[in-house]
Protein backbone atom coordinates (compact mmCIF):
# COMPACT_ATOMS: atom_id res chain seq x y z
CA UNK A 1 0.00 0.00 0.00
CA UNK A 2 2.82 2.39 0.83
CA UNK A 3 4.67 1.57 -2.38
CA UNK A 4 1.60 2.36 -4.44
CA UNK A 5 1.26 5.75 -2.75
CA UNK A 6 4.88 6.57 -3.39
CA UNK A 7 4.66 5.70 -7.09
CA UNK A 8 1.55 7.83 -7.41
CA UNK A 9 3.22 10.90 -5.93
CA UNK A 10 6.26 10.50 -8.22
CA UNK A 11 4.09 10.34 -11.30
CA UNK A 12 2.23 13.46 -10.24
CA UNK A 13 5.47 15.44 -9.77
CA UNK A 14 6.81 14.51 -13.23
CA UNK A 15 3.56 15.55 -14.83
CA UNK A 16 3.79 19.05 -13.18
CA UNK A 17 7.31 19.58 -14.39
CA UNK A 18 6.35 18.68 -17.91
CA UNK A 19 3.48 21.17 -17.86
CA UNK A 20 5.72 24.01 -16.63
CA UNK A 21 8.32 23.20 -19.30
CA UNK A 22 5.68 23.28 -21.98
CA UNK A 23 4.38 26.66 -20.87
CA UNK A 24 7.96 28.11 -20.92
CA UNK A 25 8.55 26.85 -24.43
CA UNK A 26 5.31 28.47 -25.57
CA UNK A 27 6.24 31.82 -23.95
CA UNK A 28 9.70 31.82 -25.50
CA UNK A 29 8.28 31.05 -28.88
CA UNK A 30 5.77 33.93 -28.60
CA UNK A 31 8.53 36.44 -27.60
CA UNK A 32 10.74 35.42 -30.49
CA UNK A 33 7.88 35.85 -32.89
CA UNK A 34 7.08 39.33 -31.52
CA UNK A 35 10.73 40.49 -31.75
CA UNK A 36 10.93 39.27 -35.26
CA UNK A 37 7.81 41.09 -36.23
CA UNK A 38 9.07 44.37 -34.63
CA UNK A 39 12.42 44.14 -36.39
CA UNK A 40 10.66 43.59 -39.67
CA UNK A 41 8.48 46.65 -39.09
CA UNK A 42 11.52 48.84 -38.36
CA UNK A 43 13.27 47.65 -41.49
CA UNK A 44 10.21 48.29 -43.59
CA UNK A 45 9.80 51.83 -42.09
CA UNK A 46 13.40 52.85 -42.69
CA UNK A 47 13.25 51.57 -46.22
CA UNK A 48 10.05 53.48 -46.86
CA UNK A 49 11.55 56.74 -45.48
CA UNK A 50 14.63 56.37 -47.66
CA UNK A 51 12.52 55.74 -50.71
CA UNK A 52 10.38 58.79 -50.00
CA UNK A 53 13.48 60.96 -49.40
CA UNK A 54 14.89 59.91 -52.73
CA UNK A 55 11.59 60.77 -54.38
CA UNK A 56 11.61 64.47 -52.93
CA UNK A 57 12.59 67.10 -55.61
CA UNK A 58 16.06 68.68 -55.25
CA UNK A 59 16.18 72.40 -54.22
CA UNK A 60 18.72 74.54 -56.07
CA UNK A 61 20.69 77.34 -54.27
CA UNK A 62 19.21 80.85 -54.53
CA UNK A 63 20.95 83.26 -56.94
CA UNK A 64 23.49 85.79 -55.60
CA UNK A 65 22.28 89.30 -54.79
CA UNK A 66 23.20 91.95 -57.34
CA UNK A 67 24.57 95.30 -56.15
CA UNK A 68 25.51 98.53 -57.87
CA UNK A 69 28.85 100.03 -56.93
CA UNK A 70 30.86 103.16 -57.67
CA UNK A 71 34.51 104.08 -57.20
CA UNK A 72 34.96 107.48 -55.45
CA UNK A 73 37.56 110.03 -56.49
CA UNK A 74 39.88 111.47 -53.85
CA UNK A 75 39.21 115.14 -53.05
CA UNK A 76 41.49 117.68 -51.39
CA UNK A 77 38.69 119.50 -49.58
CA UNK A 78 35.11 120.67 -49.77
CA UNK A 79 33.17 123.94 -49.96
CA UNK A 80 30.93 125.04 -47.11
CA UNK A 81 28.12 127.58 -47.39
CA UNK A 82 28.17 129.88 -44.33
CA UNK A 83 25.58 132.55 -43.59
CA UNK A 84 26.43 135.66 -41.55
CA UNK A 85 23.86 138.09 -40.17
CA UNK A 86 24.01 141.87 -39.98
CA UNK A 87 21.77 144.92 -40.17
CA UNK A 88 20.94 147.54 -42.74
CA UNK A 89 21.84 151.09 -41.72
CA UNK A 90 22.16 154.54 -43.29
CA UNK A 91 25.48 155.58 -44.77
CA UNK A 92 25.33 158.75 -42.65
CA UNK A 93 23.39 159.51 -39.51
CA UNK A 94 23.68 162.63 -37.38
CA UNK A 95 22.01 164.28 -34.43
CA UNK A 96 21.39 167.87 -35.49
CA UNK A 97 21.78 170.52 -32.77
CA UNK A 98 22.18 174.30 -32.45
CA UNK A 99 25.59 175.66 -31.55
CA UNK A 100 23.93 178.53 -29.67
CA UNK A 101 21.58 178.67 -26.74
CA UNK A 102 18.18 180.20 -27.23
CA UNK A 103 14.49 179.61 -27.70
CA UNK A 104 13.21 177.42 -30.54
CA UNK A 105 11.11 179.56 -32.85
CA UNK A 106 10.20 176.99 -35.50
CA UNK A 107 10.58 173.23 -36.29
CA UNK A 108 9.91 172.92 -40.02
CA UNK A 109 9.89 169.11 -40.33
CA UNK A 110 8.42 166.12 -38.54
CA UNK A 111 9.56 162.53 -38.06
CA UNK A 112 9.79 160.61 -41.34
CA UNK A 113 9.76 163.71 -43.56
CA UNK A 114 12.20 163.70 -46.49
CA UNK A 115 14.59 166.66 -46.71
CA UNK A 116 17.09 167.84 -49.29
CA UNK A 117 20.57 169.11 -48.61
CA UNK A 118 20.37 172.71 -47.33
CA UNK A 119 16.67 172.64 -46.39
CA UNK A 120 15.78 174.65 -43.27
CA UNK A 121 14.85 172.31 -40.44
CA UNK A 122 14.56 174.59 -37.40
CA UNK A 123 15.09 178.22 -36.30
CA UNK A 124 15.94 180.02 -33.05
CA UNK A 125 14.61 183.34 -31.84
CA UNK A 126 17.21 185.84 -33.15
CA UNK A 127 15.77 189.19 -32.03
CA UNK A 128 18.61 189.88 -29.59
CA UNK A 129 21.21 189.19 -32.28
CA UNK A 130 19.48 191.43 -34.77
CA UNK A 131 19.36 194.24 -32.21
CA UNK A 132 23.07 193.85 -31.52
CA UNK A 133 23.81 193.98 -35.24
CA UNK A 134 21.88 197.27 -35.57
CA UNK A 135 23.85 198.69 -32.64
CA UNK A 136 27.15 197.78 -34.20
CA UNK A 137 26.07 199.26 -37.53
CA UNK A 138 25.25 202.53 -35.74
CA UNK A 139 28.65 202.52 -34.03
CA UNK A 140 30.28 202.04 -37.36
CA UNK A 141 28.53 205.10 -38.81
CA UNK A 142 29.75 207.16 -35.86
CA UNK A 143 33.32 205.95 -36.22
CA UNK A 144 33.24 206.55 -39.96
CA UNK A 145 32.31 210.19 -39.25
CA UNK A 146 35.19 210.52 -36.76
CA UNK A 147 37.55 208.95 -39.28
CA UNK A 148 36.49 211.38 -41.98
CA UNK A 149 37.23 214.26 -39.63
CA UNK A 150 40.57 212.73 -38.65
CA UNK A 151 41.51 212.33 -42.29
CA UNK A 152 40.74 215.98 -43.04
CA UNK A 153 42.75 217.03 -39.99
CA UNK A 154 45.72 214.97 -41.11
CA UNK A 155 45.63 216.55 -44.56
CA UNK A 156 45.61 220.04 -43.07
CA UNK A 157 48.48 219.19 -40.72
CA UNK A 158 50.51 217.91 -43.65
CA UNK A 159 50.02 221.18 -45.56
CA UNK A 160 50.93 223.28 -42.52
CA UNK A 161 53.99 221.19 -41.85
CA UNK A 162 55.13 221.62 -45.48
CA UNK A 163 54.73 225.40 -45.08
CA UNK A 164 56.67 225.30 -41.82
CA UNK A 165 53.76 226.28 -39.61
CA UNK A 166 53.18 222.87 -37.85
CA UNK A 167 55.50 220.64 -35.89
CA UNK A 168 56.26 217.04 -36.67
CA UNK A 169 54.61 215.99 -33.40
CA UNK A 170 51.33 217.59 -34.42
CA UNK A 171 51.47 215.75 -37.73
CA UNK A 172 52.15 212.42 -35.97
CA UNK A 173 49.21 212.89 -33.63
CA UNK A 174 46.85 213.46 -36.52
CA UNK A 175 48.17 210.43 -38.41
CA UNK A 176 47.92 208.08 -35.40
CA UNK A 177 44.39 209.30 -34.58
CA UNK A 178 43.35 208.28 -38.08
CA UNK A 179 44.98 204.86 -37.65
CA UNK A 180 43.15 204.34 -34.33
CA UNK A 181 39.82 205.04 -35.96
CA UNK A 182 40.64 202.53 -38.76
CA UNK A 183 41.29 199.90 -36.06
CA UNK A 184 37.98 200.72 -34.40
CA UNK A 185 36.20 200.24 -37.71
CA UNK A 186 37.88 196.84 -38.11
CA UNK A 187 36.68 195.82 -34.65
CA UNK A 188 33.15 196.89 -35.46
CA UNK A 189 33.27 194.96 -38.75
CA UNK A 190 34.46 191.84 -36.91
CA UNK A 191 31.64 192.18 -34.38
CA UNK A 192 29.12 192.54 -37.17
CA UNK A 193 30.58 189.47 -38.91
CA UNK A 194 30.29 187.49 -35.66
CA UNK A 195 26.66 188.50 -35.37
CA UNK A 196 26.05 187.41 -38.96
CA UNK A 197 27.62 184.02 -38.20
CA UNK A 198 25.47 183.61 -35.10
CA UNK A 199 22.40 184.53 -37.08
CA UNK A 200 23.29 181.86 -39.62
CA UNK A 201 23.87 179.31 -36.82
CA UNK A 202 20.45 180.12 -35.46
CA UNK A 203 19.01 178.40 -38.52
CA UNK A 204 19.39 174.57 -38.58
CA UNK A 205 19.85 173.20 -42.12
CA UNK A 206 20.10 169.63 -43.44
CA UNK A 207 23.76 168.74 -44.10
CA UNK A 208 22.70 165.99 -46.57
CA UNK A 209 19.58 164.57 -48.17
CA UNK A 210 17.71 162.03 -46.11
CA UNK A 211 14.78 161.47 -43.79
CA UNK A 212 14.07 162.84 -40.37
CA UNK A 213 14.34 160.28 -37.60
CA UNK A 214 13.64 161.08 -33.98
CA UNK A 215 12.46 164.63 -33.14
CA UNK A 216 13.55 165.79 -29.68
CA UNK A 217 12.36 169.42 -29.55
CA UNK A 218 9.23 171.46 -30.19
CA UNK A 219 8.61 175.17 -30.64
CA UNK A 220 9.13 177.27 -27.52
CA UNK A 221 11.75 175.01 -25.96
CA UNK A 222 14.90 176.61 -24.59
CA UNK A 223 17.98 174.77 -25.78
CA UNK A 224 21.59 174.67 -24.69
CA UNK A 225 24.49 174.54 -27.14
CA UNK A 226 24.84 171.00 -28.56
CA UNK A 227 21.46 169.78 -27.36
CA UNK A 228 20.07 167.45 -30.11
CA UNK A 229 17.00 168.77 -31.86
CA UNK A 230 16.35 165.82 -34.22
CA UNK A 231 18.08 162.93 -36.00
CA UNK A 232 18.71 162.91 -39.74
CA UNK A 233 19.26 159.62 -41.63
CA UNK A 234 20.68 159.47 -45.14
CA UNK A 235 18.40 157.24 -47.19
CA UNK A 236 20.03 157.57 -50.62
CA UNK A 237 22.91 155.16 -49.90
CA UNK A 238 21.85 152.40 -47.50
CA UNK A 239 24.61 150.19 -46.13
CA UNK A 240 24.76 146.75 -44.58
CA UNK A 241 27.08 146.12 -41.63
CA UNK A 242 27.93 142.43 -41.05
CA UNK A 243 30.35 140.93 -38.54
CA UNK A 244 32.69 138.33 -40.09
CA UNK A 245 35.41 136.09 -38.64
CA UNK A 246 38.88 137.51 -39.44
CA UNK A 247 39.83 134.57 -41.70
CA UNK A 248 36.67 135.10 -43.78
CA UNK A 249 36.91 138.89 -43.87
CA UNK A 250 40.52 138.72 -45.10
CA UNK A 251 39.41 136.97 -48.32
CA UNK A 252 36.90 139.63 -49.39
CA UNK A 253 37.81 141.76 -52.40
CA UNK A 254 37.04 145.47 -52.33
CA UNK A 255 34.41 146.68 -54.87
CA UNK A 256 33.21 143.10 -55.47
CA UNK A 257 29.43 142.58 -55.66
CA UNK A 258 27.70 140.14 -53.30
CA UNK A 259 24.14 138.86 -52.91
CA UNK A 260 22.57 139.96 -49.63
CA UNK A 261 19.15 138.80 -48.47
CA UNK A 262 16.73 141.09 -46.70
CA UNK A 263 13.92 138.79 -45.65
CA UNK A 264 12.59 137.23 -48.85
CA UNK A 265 14.39 139.70 -51.12
CA UNK A 266 17.84 139.30 -52.65
CA UNK A 267 19.78 142.53 -53.30
CA UNK A 268 23.10 143.39 -54.88
CA UNK A 269 25.64 145.10 -52.61
CA UNK A 270 29.22 146.26 -53.20
CA UNK A 271 31.85 145.53 -50.57
CA UNK A 272 33.23 148.86 -49.36
CA UNK A 273 35.80 147.78 -46.79
CA UNK A 274 36.51 146.59 -43.27
CA UNK A 275 36.72 148.38 -39.99
CA UNK A 276 40.29 148.27 -38.67
CA UNK A 277 39.30 147.17 -35.17
CA UNK A 278 38.25 143.75 -33.88
CA UNK A 279 35.03 143.54 -31.88
CA UNK A 280 36.25 142.09 -28.58
CA UNK A 281 32.83 140.80 -27.55
CA UNK A 282 32.09 138.80 -30.73
CA UNK A 283 35.67 138.40 -32.05
CA UNK A 284 34.52 139.58 -35.47
CA UNK A 285 35.47 142.34 -37.92
CA UNK A 286 32.67 144.52 -39.26
CA UNK A 287 32.38 144.57 -43.05
CA UNK A 288 30.47 147.34 -44.85
CA UNK A 289 28.44 146.78 -48.03
CA UNK A 290 26.61 149.44 -50.04
CA UNK A 291 23.25 148.34 -51.45
CA UNK A 292 22.91 148.99 -55.18
CA UNK A 293 19.18 148.35 -55.53
CA UNK A 294 17.13 151.55 -56.05
CA UNK A 295 13.83 150.00 -54.93
CA UNK A 296 12.31 150.87 -51.60
CA UNK A 297 14.13 149.11 -48.77
CA UNK A 298 12.87 148.01 -45.37
CA UNK A 299 13.47 150.22 -42.36
CA UNK A 300 16.95 150.75 -41.05
CA UNK A 301 17.91 148.11 -38.51
CA UNK A 302 16.27 145.27 -40.46
CA UNK A 303 18.12 141.93 -40.49
CA UNK A 304 20.38 141.21 -43.49
CA UNK A 305 22.13 137.94 -44.36
CA UNK A 306 25.28 137.32 -46.39
CA UNK A 307 26.09 133.81 -47.64
CA UNK A 308 29.74 133.06 -48.45
CA UNK A 309 31.42 129.91 -49.71
CA UNK A 310 34.40 128.75 -47.64
CA UNK A 311 36.88 126.09 -48.79
CA UNK A 312 37.90 123.56 -46.13
CA UNK A 313 41.17 121.69 -46.69
CA UNK A 314 40.63 117.97 -45.99
CA UNK A 315 41.38 114.65 -47.71
CA UNK A 316 38.25 112.62 -48.32
CA UNK A 317 35.61 111.37 -50.72
CA UNK A 318 32.07 112.32 -51.73
CA UNK A 319 29.64 109.40 -51.32
CA UNK A 320 25.84 109.26 -51.76
CA UNK A 321 23.78 109.60 -48.61
CA UNK A 322 22.15 106.27 -49.51
CA UNK A 323 25.53 104.54 -49.12
CA UNK A 324 25.90 105.54 -45.45
CA UNK A 325 24.94 103.13 -42.70
CA UNK A 326 24.96 103.80 -38.98
CA UNK A 327 27.58 101.75 -37.18
CA UNK A 328 28.26 100.89 -33.54
CA UNK A 329 28.71 103.62 -30.91
CA UNK A 330 27.45 106.37 -33.18
CA UNK A 331 29.99 105.75 -35.96
CA UNK A 332 29.20 105.57 -39.66
CA UNK A 333 30.09 102.86 -42.15
CA UNK A 334 29.82 102.11 -45.85
CA UNK A 335 29.56 98.70 -47.49
CA UNK A 336 32.26 97.91 -50.03
CA UNK A 337 33.05 95.06 -52.43
CA UNK A 338 36.22 93.00 -51.91
CA UNK A 339 37.60 89.83 -53.48
CA UNK A 340 36.72 86.73 -51.45
CA UNK A 341 39.56 84.63 -50.04
CA UNK A 342 40.51 81.53 -51.99
CA UNK A 343 38.41 78.50 -51.09
CA UNK A 344 35.76 80.46 -49.16
CA UNK A 345 33.40 81.39 -51.99
CA UNK A 346 30.62 79.01 -53.10
CA UNK A 347 30.98 77.30 -56.44
CA UNK A 348 28.40 79.56 -58.08
CA UNK A 349 29.88 82.76 -56.51
CA UNK A 350 31.52 85.55 -58.52
CA UNK A 351 34.32 85.77 -55.95
CA UNK A 352 33.04 89.07 -54.48
CA UNK A 353 32.08 89.60 -50.86
CA UNK A 354 30.60 92.50 -48.86
CA UNK A 355 32.95 94.16 -46.36
CA UNK A 356 32.33 97.03 -43.93
CA UNK A 357 34.46 100.23 -44.00
CA UNK A 358 34.40 102.79 -41.17
CA UNK A 359 34.12 106.46 -42.17
CA UNK A 360 33.84 109.88 -40.54
CA UNK A 361 31.29 112.31 -41.94
CA UNK A 362 32.79 115.80 -42.36
CA UNK A 363 30.12 117.56 -44.42
CA UNK A 364 26.74 116.80 -45.92
CA UNK A 365 24.37 118.33 -48.40
CA UNK A 366 21.00 117.21 -49.74
CA UNK A 367 22.19 114.09 -51.61
CA UNK A 368 25.78 113.32 -50.62
CA UNK A 369 28.30 113.34 -47.79
CA UNK A 370 32.02 114.11 -47.63
CA UNK A 371 33.73 111.35 -45.63
CA UNK A 372 37.15 110.07 -44.71
CA UNK A 373 38.16 106.75 -43.18
CA UNK A 374 39.42 103.34 -44.24
CA UNK A 375 38.30 103.65 -47.85
CA UNK A 376 40.77 104.43 -50.64
CA UNK A 377 40.54 105.80 -54.15
CA UNK A 378 40.06 102.27 -55.57
CA UNK A 379 37.43 101.09 -53.11
CA UNK A 380 34.23 99.86 -54.74
CA UNK A 381 31.38 101.14 -52.59
CA UNK A 382 27.81 99.86 -52.66
CA UNK A 383 25.81 102.79 -54.01
CA UNK A 384 22.38 101.85 -52.67
CA UNK A 385 20.16 99.11 -51.32
CA UNK A 386 22.48 98.52 -48.39
CA UNK A 387 19.54 97.10 -46.41
CA UNK A 388 19.51 94.03 -48.70
CA UNK A 389 23.06 92.89 -47.98
CA UNK A 390 25.27 92.36 -44.94
CA UNK A 391 28.98 92.14 -44.32
CA UNK A 392 30.37 88.74 -45.36
CA UNK A 393 27.66 88.07 -47.95
CA UNK A 394 28.77 86.95 -51.40
CA UNK A 395 27.31 89.10 -54.16
CA UNK A 396 27.70 89.88 -57.81
CA UNK A 397 27.81 93.18 -59.65
CA UNK A 398 24.70 94.48 -61.34
CA UNK A 399 24.90 94.95 -65.10
CA UNK A 400 24.32 98.70 -64.72
CA UNK A 401 26.94 99.06 -61.98
CA UNK A 402 30.02 101.17 -62.56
Amino acid sequence: MQDNKTDHRSGTSRSSRLKRLGRGVVSLTSFSVNVGLAAAAVIVGVTTIQMRAEEKPRVDASPLAEVQVFVPDRQGGYAVQRTFAGRIEPARQTDLAFELSGTVLEIAVDEGDPVARGDVIARLDTRSLEAERRRQLANRLAVESDRELAELTLNRRQKLQEAGHASTETLDRARLALNRLDATLAQIDAAIETIEINLDKSVLRAPFAGRVGARALDEGATVAPGQPALTLLESARPQVRIGLPPRVAARLERNRTFDIRLGSRSLQAVFLGLRPDLQTRTRTIEALFQVQDDTRLPGFGDLAELTLEEWIEADGYWVPMAALKEGPRGLWTVLAIADAEAGTAPAQSSGLVIVREAVEVLQTDETRAFVRGTITAGTRIVAGGIHRVVAGQHVQLAETGS
